[in-house]
């Protein structure tokens, strides 16, 4: 079934590569080939977590990275998430668990994925995807590997990570038949360097008021956008963003605005009604928490080093005040009126920070809307509450301008 969804994304998109380049057709057409290339017989494949797990490091091997739960939103997106869960809740995996991981699951277990040859992931970001990771290589009879971040940038926690960085690196160069290339590494990092260069003009562009980029899309990218980090791919991706985006603020064709939001955690990946009612209410995504740029330039000199301080440095890991450093700048910056959580049930980052991030925001005069909506099951979705939320929510921003 996987396979099938990403030969027809991997078709339409490349049907509209030929009439237009566009940044979300290459986008999609990247992922979706990167993806079946895990489905070829010869390949050595990594199930990582993309968003989280240092990507550079697998660019330097010869490998393809795949995420089962980036892979499971396909699977949501083409409304065969519901019966794919269903596999795994039939098999008694609760329905408490996050729908990603149910959706993982059921996927192996209806035998939807390729196989991994290695399975990494990290003790950040989901706690819930590095025990999922346990599952399916207990079901697949495949090594698991954990890189464990600590929670206090120090110099021993430092040298902590940039150990296990070293150690898995290795690993992974021995999935793929070879001794592991720091060059290749150096070569990563310094493509790595050039698309943060990219990222931080895109930055630039969308302080422009109305923003000139599409609020779904800017948080999809946002975490999914680092399957190619290190890769060249990433680089074309970021630089046609910057194209796009100053083409339509100097052609003046955006969408009118009334106000703008910061967006906290992650968005459905099934069909809603979510960004269709901002669109109509005229609130545009400003920003969002997962596009932010909190690491430095890495030297290439030191790279293991570079990106066990990227990876210390996230703001997902430690006191959940990392979450809103600088947050009265960024306001100042782009212009955010208000700001919106997507609030899916499974996830800590949302559900248990919603109280202090509310106090947090409140103390800045941010009026926050929690959106409560599952973010790969639909089954519970409520478009009508949605629709009335958010229309509550525009009349209250509307009454105090």
């Amino acid at each position: 079934m996987l396979k099938t969804v990403l030969n027809m994304m991997a078709a339409q998109t490349g049907e509209a590569l030929k009439a237009k380049q566009s940044f979300r057709a290459l986008w999609y057409h990247e992922w979706a080939n990167l993806f079946l290339k895990a489905f070829e017989p010869e390949s050595r494949v990594v199930y990582t977590s993309l968003y989280a797990f240092p990507m550079e490091i697998l660019a330097a091997c010869d490998v393809v990275p795949f995420d089962f739960e980036i892979a499971g939103t396909l699977l949501a997106a083409a409304d065969q998430g519901v019966p794919v869960m269903a596999e795994a809740e039939g098999r008694g995996y609760s329905t408490d668990l996050c729908s990603f991981h149910r959706v993982s699951l059921g996927a192996v277990f209806k035998n939807y994925f390729p196989e991994p040859d290695l399975l990494i992931t990290t003790s950040f970001y989901c706690e819930g995807k590095a025990k999922a990771n346990d599952v399916l290589a207990c079901l697949l009879g495949k090594e698991s590997l954990l890189l464990d971040v600590p929670q206090e940038v120090t110099r021993e926690s430092l040298r902590y990570v940039e150990t296990q960085l070293r150690r898995i690196a290795g690993r992974i160069a021995e999935t793929a038949g070879h001794s592991f290339d720091e060059d290749r590494l150096k070569e990563a990092i310094r493509s790595s360097n050039r698309s943060r260069k990219a990222t931080l003009k895109i930055l630039d562009l969308l302080k422009h008021s109305p923003t000139p980029w599409n609020g779904s899309d800017l948080i999809g990218y946002s975490i999914n956008g680092h399957l190619f980090d290190g890769y060249p791919t990433k680089e074309v991706l970021d630089n046609i963003i910057i194209e796009e985006l100053q083409a339509r603020i100097g052609a003046g064709k955006l969408r009118p605005e009334r106000h703008r939001v910061y967006w906290f955690a992650w968005l459905p990946v099934y069909p809603s009604n979510l960004f269709e009612i901002l669109r109509e209410r005229q609130i545009s995504v400003a920003l969002c928490e997962t596009y932010r740029m909190y690491w430095d330039e890495i030297d290439e000199e030191s790279p293991f080093e570079g990106l066990a301080l990227k990876c210390l440095r996230n703001p997902f890991i430690g006191p959940l005040a990392r979450r809103f450093e600088g947050l009265n700048t960024l306001k100042h910056d782009y212009g955010f009126d208000s700001a919106i959580l997507f609030s899916t049930p499974a996830c800590r980052h949302s559900k248990t920070a919603l109280r202090a991030m509310s106090d947090a925001l409140a103390a800045r005069d941010i009026p926050l809307l929690v959106v409560d909506m599952d973010i790969a099951d639909p089954r519970a979705y409520a478009p009508e509450q949605v629709k009335t939320r958010l229309e509550a929510f525009s009349e209250m921003l509307d009454s105090r301008h």
